[in-house]
């Protein structure tokens, strides 16, 4: 009789599993971690490709020990990719487990031991055994996205503004410096675009456009009315070299524009069908300071306000508060923390920066700004712009909270709230800019030898005019 070696038939699902995942960008460390009742410890551990062959292949290690909870560590973007495929095969099994997405500084390991891929899966899993471990951000695909596209619009803004002070400097090195000349203005772009195919001095320029009305007809009169600011530099003149260089600035500061408020619509579009988002939107757009841009971007950025059950926390978040230091048994108050949202941090200090300088409307917010400039003095003003900021990000958490519109004459007179939130036209994007954006483009596109930025500009033009001939967006 031929022997048979016996086998233990192994039922995975009895002891309680917990996954730990380090993920990177193109591989996946994964840990398996169990701890019975005689206190013996069960690890397993692999690593995988992030591609789709390599995430099948980890489904199929894992799924067979029916893990209880996966963890992984918040890595930018990376581990986006890896929550999505876990939602998605946890709405095909029967067995619940939770996909939680921590801190990477909850997840430190011991200090001094050496760091390795499948040591800190290893240490996840065992963590998250433990009950040590809260889950962190949600990942909410639609704003993500929207976060996605501030952060593409603020960088290209940064290049609007290198682009600005390039031109500024090829015209300071001629010697044309007139004050208050600002690119943003449609006719200071549109009097330089003119002005390098000419081949005549600043004067003679000028006093062409004097003489000859159909010349840049549509500025015409704002050129003659900032005619003194060109008077003490009538007498310069650019060379061709210098012309080729602010003429290749100024067609790509065009189509940095025209990007910018594409993005705008992209937005606006994306807002459209989500009107509980633009609710939200239109509540923290009432809050002196914040601006329609200003308000959708901190949605993006905040999330859903519930993760922040105390304004203490979402002051930390934003960097609005002051970092602790602690010595000898005293503790003081350092400058601002800079471990928080860079954007959210930059957006609270200009909208109180715009709060103490700009905003005229009388209101409880203004009146704070006044008391603060006046008991810190001018001279310290940078500390009063952090103090107004730390007050905004406390009013955004009550509206949103709450959500409520901002009360201007809060703690004076209680008025009742209007019913209506204005989402029905509710856009960042303004028809007139996009104008602008079009004209833009096709100005780009006359360009001679400009290759095949002439073809996609001409599409953005294209798109921005249909853009203008519908009816959704209010002017």
């Amino acid at each position: 009789m031929e022997e048979v070696e016996f086998k233990f038939s192994v039922d995975w699902t009895q002891p309680a599993f917990f996954c730990g995942l380090d993920v990177h960008k193109y591989e996946l460390a994964v840990a398996i971690y169990s701890k019975d009742d005689s206190q013996s410890e069960f690890l397993k551990t692999n690593v995988f490709s992030t591609d789709s062959a390599g995430l099948r292949r980890f489904w199929q290690f894992v799924k067979k020990y029916r893990p209880r909870g996966f963890v992984m560590e918040a890595t930018g973007i990376y581990h986006h990719v890896i929550y999505r495929f876990l939602q998605k095969m946890r709405a095909k099994v029967h067995w619940p487990f939770k996909i939680l997405v921590v801190n990477p500084a909850d997840a430190s390991g011991i200090p001094g031991r050496q760091k390795f891929d499948r040591i800190d899966a290893e240490n996840l899993a065992k963590y998250l055994s433990m009950g040590l471990f809260r889950d962190g951000k949600p990942i909410i695909e639609v704003l993500e996205d929207i976060k996605a596209i501030f952060r593409t619009a603020a960088r290209i803004e940064k290049d609007r503004t290198a682009l600005k002070n390039r031109v500024k400097k090829t015209l300071d090195r001629v010697g044309i410096r007139p004050r208050g000349l600002n690119l943003n203005y449609e006719w200071v772009r549109e009097f330089l675009h003119h002005y390098i195919e000419q081949n005549l001095t600043l004067g003679e320029c000028l006093k062409e456009i004097h003489l000859n009305p159909t010349i840049l007809k549509e500025h015409r009169n704002k050129i003659l009315k900032n005619l003194k600011k060109f008077f003490p530099y009538f007498e310069f003149s650019l060379t061709s070299a210098q012309k080729a260089i602010i003429r290749q600035d100024l067609v790509e500061l065009d189509f940095k524009t025209a990007r910018k408020s594409l993005l705008a619509i992209e937005i606006d579009h994306m807002m459209l069908d989500r009107p509980g988002l633009r609710q939200y939107a239109h509540v923290l757009s009432s809050i002196p300071g914040i601006s329609p841009f200003s308000a959708v971007w901190i949605l993006a950025e905040l999330g859903n306000i519930q993760r922040f059950p105390r304004k203490r926390q979402l002051l930390a978040y934003c960097g609005c508060c002051p970092r602790i230091v602690s010595s000898a048994g005293k503790v003081y108050s350092a400058h601002i923390s800079r471990h928080s949202n860079a954007y959210l941090r930059t957006i609270f200090y200009n909208a109180a920066v715009v709060t103490c300088n700009l905003v005229k409307k009388d209101s409880a917010l203004k009146e704070y700004a006044r008391h603060v400039t006046a008991r810190k003095g001018s001279y310290s003003m940078k500390l009063v712009y952090c103090i107004v900021a730390a007050k905004i990000v406390k009013i955004v958490h009550a509206v949103l909270r709450d959500n409520v519109v901002f009360e201007p004459d809060h703690g004076i007179s209680i008025r009742k709230q209007s019913s209506s939130y204005g989402s029905d036209d509710f856009t960042i994007s303004d028809r007139k800019l996009i104008r602008r954006a079009r004209n833009s483009l096709k100005r780009v596109n006359e360009v001679a030898n400009i290759g095949l930025l002439g073809e996609h500009s001409l599409k953005l033009a294209e798109q921005l005019e249909s853009i203008l001939q519908r009816k959704k967006f209010s002017d």
